[in-house]
């Protein structure tokens, strides 16, 4: 799965075009290799916020999840087929595989790929409020992905622990988190982790009563993706979207504009600054 490489050091041009080149030859291979490939393509176009790559890939994983023979790959599989779901608003079917990768990875003894599914389903469950499950699902999560040094996924962990901790009333416990969510995101130099974590800071910007900082972040986050060509996840984007309605409920339309145009001229580390409440990156895109 060289293509996770790719992905996670946004070199996405490079996995897509591979990807394009083997799927016309999908029907000829055996089921393993299928789900494989079929894998691949959901992760990539996912990515790049192809919905319609994305629920193909998932139309041409699902019926595979019986054939494959193969628990690692059943287990991989049912975690893509969670991440597409949320494409046609199919939250319940996204946690239910979700919670099978779980305990289909923990039987092989996959502890960054269980961390990986567990992050997955803590995440659904922020999106449809089921907090308390969340936060059990997302601190197992961190804590697996810290015991195996799991760098990325500690960082998204983090982040979305941050983010139940914005929305619980949490103020105490959401900025640290959040804070070593965005150092491991910048050290990676990830576009889809650092957007993760701005976004995040906007909620609890929002939730701690500014709401001028919130549209700046979401702007920012915008931005950065807009840039490298990315789109937040399906299982990602409903929290994302009611934040900037609420904001711009709170701004008003035209200042909610403006906020969130300067956001989105701000480079990644003036937005890391802004998340952290350094006023002079906000000051500078204005």
């Amino acid at each position: 799965m060289l293509a996770v490489f790719w992905t996670l050091r946004d070199h996405l041009a490079e996995a897509r075009s591979w990807i394009g080149q083997l799927l016309p030859t999908a029907d000829s291979l055996d089921p393993r290799s299928r789900a494989e490939l079929q894998w691949t393509a959901a992760l990539t176009a996912l990515e790049v916020g192809d919905d319609d790559a994305a629920v193909a890939a998932h139309q041409g994983l699902a019926p595979l999840l019986d054939e494959i023979g193969d628990a690692y790959l059943d287990g991989m599989s049912h975690l893509a087929v969670a991440w597409t779901s949320p494409i046609v608003e199919d939250f319940d079917g996204a946690l239910e595989r979700a919670l099978e990768a779980v305990e289909l990875l923990r039987g092989e003894d996959e502890p960054f790929w269980t961390a990986v599914a567990l992050t997955t389903a803590g995440t659904i469950e922020l999106s449809v409020s089921r907090y308390d499950d969340a936060l059990g699902h997302l601190t197992a999560a961190r804590d697996l992905s810290e015991q195996v040094d799991g760098t990325w996924q500690t960082a998204f962990s983090r982040a979305q622990l941050g983010l139940l901790a914005a929305l619980q009333g949490r103020f105490d416990d959401a900025p640290a988190l959040l804070d070593d969510a965005l150092t491991l995101a910048l050290a990676l130099r990830s576009t889809p982790l650092t957007t993760l974590c701005l976004s995040a800071f906007g909620r609890l910007a929002l939730a701690e009563g500014d709401a001028e900082r919130a549209a700046l972040l979401a702007g920012a986050a915008d931005g950065l993706r807009r840039r490298a060509g990315v789109r937040p996840w399906p299982m990602l984007r409903r929290p994302e979207a009611e934040l900037v309605t609420q904001v711009r409920e709170a701004l008003g339309a035209e200042a909610f504009d403006q906020s969130f145009a300067a956001g989105g001229r701000l480079g990644r580390r003036e937005a890391a600054g802004a998340a952290r409440g350094v006023r002079g990156a906000a000051a500078r895109a204005a």
